[in-house]
């Protein structure tokens, strides 16, 4: 099972500020994903989701997009309509990534 860094404890905070300190070894809490959790527990619509993830700077959305490349962030088990949204603040904020997307 993948271990977040640090870096995903920071991000996921971000994106779900109540789980905020939640995310060490508590039972439920040892997320292997940063966009998942968000998705399913705390986003309640698409646009909820995108709003989330226009907090993060273009640094750290950078980052999640070369997860996503390597195969180290699900995308693909997004709740409907959330990787739609989220492809489209990729779109608007890091359009050269874009195609990072596509091909996920």
């Amino acid at each position: 099972m993948r271990q977040l860094s640090e870096l995903d404890k920071q991000i996921l905070n971000k994106l779900a500020p109540e789980l905020k300190g939640a995310t060490g070894p508590g039972p439920g809490h040892d997320y292997k994903f940063i966009l998942l959790p968000v998705s399913h527990r705390f986003s309640e619509s698409p646009e909820d989701f995108a709003q989330r993830t226009n907090r993060l700077t273009d640094e750290e959305l950078d980052y999640l997009v070369n997860l996503i490349q390597k195969g180290e962030e699900d995308v693909h088990s997004l709740a409907e309509g959330d990787f739609d949204a989220f492809s489209e603040v990729i779109e608007k904020r890091l359009p050269e990534k874009r195609k990072a997307m596509k091909d996920r």
